[in-house]
């Protein structure tokens, strides 16, 4: 092998990797959802379904590539994957960092609607305190900042009984198809001021910690009961003959200040031994609210009526 990127074969694309391994682990050859155990859950921010899916791709991805944990609560992105040679090479020519070379995946699971059985949520979940973005900052070990780019996990995931669980739907999907903003992301994720001395006797303090509403992908019908990677990239199913692609997407940038839009296409893959279909081009899939508004609802109104006979 050369020591020069552009003389050898270039590796393969790590969210595909990601992909594949996590929908034949997931699902059975004929797409019917694999069970499997959970751990308990430890503490409040404990999530063993991050670990679940860190695990997953730890056994079934090649050995050179390197699945980094965050290793504790409250820190985003949940996984790192890196080629270490190919970000090496990218690092020491002043390249930006590709998809070949390293990726964060966000881990985000859903919880089936009780009288539906679809996704809760389906017009819009919480992405707590970060939101989604095509690129994230990590740190070195020395503390330098690191922009690579993201992807998230969605999983639809249902329950079997005690510690037996099973993902009913699952998609990974590029950062940017859920927003481009790096702005506000820099912006949320950047240092911010609490408001301190608060209260009678100066001794509250408010946060001020943000809580993100952004698009479910779960919620478009489409995915329904299936393993789906969105990308970036229109040749994944030419680099591999295992996906397939089955259909487009195309999301618009809204300005409403300036009454114009901006047009980003992404493709949607599925193993081709399942679903090898092309079904075209769809606009803005992922549902969103019909009625969302600037104010909020009051918290928690606790109601009484003193006056009904009930109570006496």
């Amino acid at each position: 092998m050369t020591s020069t990127r552009g003389d050898r074969q270039r590796p393969v694309d790590l969210p595909a990797a990601a992909f594949k391994a996590l929908a034949e682990s997931l699902f059975d050859e004929e797409g019917n959802p694999v069970p499997f155990t959970l751990r308990g859950k430890g503490e409040t921010q404990d999530d063993p379904f991050d670990e679940h899916i860190a695990d997953i791709l730890e056994k079934t991805l090649p050995s050179e590539l390197r699945v980094l944990r965050a290793g504790k609560p409250l820190v985003s992105p949940d996984i790192v994957l890196a080629r270490p040679e190919e970000y090496q090479l990218l690092a020491r020519g002043g390249e930006d960092f590709d998809t070949r070379s390293i990726v964060a995946i966000e881990v985000k699971k859903v919880a089936p609607d009780k009288k539906t059985g679809r996704p809760a949520r389906s017009s819009g979940m919480d992405y707590n305190s970060t939101p989604p973005c095509e690129t994230v900052r990590v740190y070195s070990s020395r503390n330098e900042e690191i922009i690579i780019p993201a992807y998230y996990l969605f999983a639809l995931l249902g329950q079997m009984g005690e510690g037996q669980a099973y993902v009913e739907t699952m998609a990974l999907v590029t950062g940017s198809a859920l927003s481009k903003d790096t702005d506000l992301y820099d912006r949320i994720t950047g240092k911010r001021k609490k408001s301190i001395h608060l209260g009678t006797y100066g001794d509250g303090a408010d946060r001020q910690r943000p809580m993100l509403v952004f698009a479910n992908p779960l919620g478009w019908p489409w995915m329904q009961g299936k393993a789906t990677l969105i990308s970036d990239r229109d040749d994944l199913h030419v680099e591999s003959g295992e996906l397939a692609n089955v259909r487009q997407i195309t999301r618009a940038w809204q300005f409403p200040n300036e009454g114009n839009s901006r047009l980003e296409r992404f493709h949607c893959y599925r193993l081709a031994v399942l679903d090898s279909r092309y079904e075209g081009s769809v606009h803005e899939p992922f549902p969103t609210p019909k009625n969302r508004k600037e104010e909020t609802a009051q918290r928690g109104r606790f109601k009484i009526d003193l006056a009904s006979d009930s109570i006496f």
